[in-house]
């Protein structure tokens, strides 16, 4: 899907008007015409160019870094440099790895950094789906791939991997307008000069734009160009899978004050497979732990909540061994046993004889938006924008819409 149209004069729109003092990145030009191969090198002719940059804003996703060498694979996959010259073409899979502030291709020729890579019929790095141009860039002998995708079709491709398939539509538009209020906030901030947004949960999950499901790209188009704002300005449209009763405060979980990111009741979720949860951390992990976090385990180990905030969640953890005693962010002992193993802060630690129960309620940092509140709101009838307005408290939806 692409962007275009009074869609597309809608997304810059909203660039203007949400952005503030921060002025959007320079927009990448699309290639030059492709010049006839020059002989003596030899290239299958013709080669049709790879597809321009979208000429409104993409959101440039960076989907790799710090990487020596990344896998393409695709059919006819190119090489393109930035003006337009085309360097090279693999009928298969091919590897490219940085050599210092330069490219090599396929073990052999290399170039100079950066170039784009395209393949006629999608390209797949590392295993991700990807359709349009990838620019690669080598920096210290460490390469970087950043995609630029069309604004709803970056939407779409983050709902298939942040949304259930199972959600309801009203659910999926929520979350559709969410997700794009999180991509514009991020353009207007981009985290780089090179990219907006990263492909992981740093910000949100991208895992290629290839292939994305019709429910997916369905909630994006429904809900094309609105978002959340706070005050006129774009809101941080975070969100979370399972709040397991209440979501939390922006100040509770990041010492950060904000009007709309306060606590809310919410009993929706109840249907969410980690509404409960439980983990036995055992004896040797916990010491793993502890030694991650600084302690070193001399005989027993004690874990214990020390201190827990106004939505019942764990604020302060106690680790003690040989006379020694350490208290903590809980945060950093859930990062340090694993978020999929301590899925919230919402959680008990009990001493067994060898290790420790550890259960609790919810998924997720339990800021903003509770995903499966959302969809239990709408099972009970409830529209995308009365979903929004529950869990970002005083904010306005601007947009295009339905």
């Amino acid at each position: 899907m692409t962007v275009g149209g009074k869609g597309g004069a809608r997304i810059v729109a909203l660039l203007l008007v949400f952005a503030g003092c921060a002025a959007p990145p320079r927009r990448a030009e699309p290639p030059a015409p492709i010049p006839s191969p020059a002989p003596p090198v030899a290239l299958p002719a013709p080669a049709p160019p790879p597809p321009p940059v979208p000429s409104e804003r993409p959101v440039r996703v960076r989907i790799a870094a710090d990487r020596k060498e990344l896998h393409l694979s695709g059919e006819s996959i190119r090489a393109w440099a930035p003006r337009g010259e085309l360097l090279a073409m693999s009928d298969g899979p091919v590897s490219v790895s940085a050599e210092g502030t330069r490219i090599s291709w396929g073990g052999g020729r290399t170039f100079e950094s950066p170039i784009d890579a395209w393949a006629p019929g999608g390209l797949r790095i590392d295993g991700k789906p990807l359709r349009g141009r990838v620019r690669l860039t080598a920096s210290a002998g460490s390469l970087q791939a950043v995609i630029p995708v069309p604004l709803e079709e970056y939407v779409a491709a983050v709902l298939s991997k942040e949304a259930a398939p199972s959600f309801l539509p009203e659910a999926l538009a929520a979350q559709a307008v969410a997700v794009r209020t999180y991509a514009l906030l991020g353009m207007a901030r981009p985290r780089s000069p090179d990219y907006d947004l990263v492909s992981d949960v740093e910000d949100q999950v991208f895992d290629g734009n290839d292939g994305v499901r019709d429910l997916f790209l369905r909630a994006a188009e429904s809900t094309r160009g609105e978002a959340i704002t706070y005050r006129g300005e774009l809101a941080r449209a975070v969100y979370h899978s399972t709040c397991g009763g209440r979501t939390e405060s922006a100040a509770n979980a990041w010492g950060q004050e904000v009007p709309y990111l306060r606590s809310v009741f919410c009993d929706d979720c109840r249907g969410s497979p980690v509404w409960r949860w439980a983990y036995r951390m055992g004896s040797e992990e916990g010491r793993r732990v502890a030694k991650s976090l600084g302690i070193q385990p001399a005989g027993r180990l004690l874990l214990e909540v020390t201190e827990r905030n106004s939505t019942g969640r764990a604020s302060r953890v106690r680790i003690s061994s040989g006379g020694v005693s350490r208290d903590m962010k809980a945060s950093l002992f859930r990062r340090a046993a694993g978020y999929a193993k301590v899925r919230s802060l919402k959680m008990e630690i009990v001493p067994k004889a060898d290790g420790w129960d550890i259960s609790g309620e919810g998924y997720g940092h339990g800021v903003g938006m509770c995903q499966w509140g959302a969809n239990g709101m709408a099972k009970a009838g409830k529209g995308y924008r009365e979903i929004l307005l529950r869990y970002y408290p005083g904010t306005d939806i601007r947009g295009g819409g339905r």
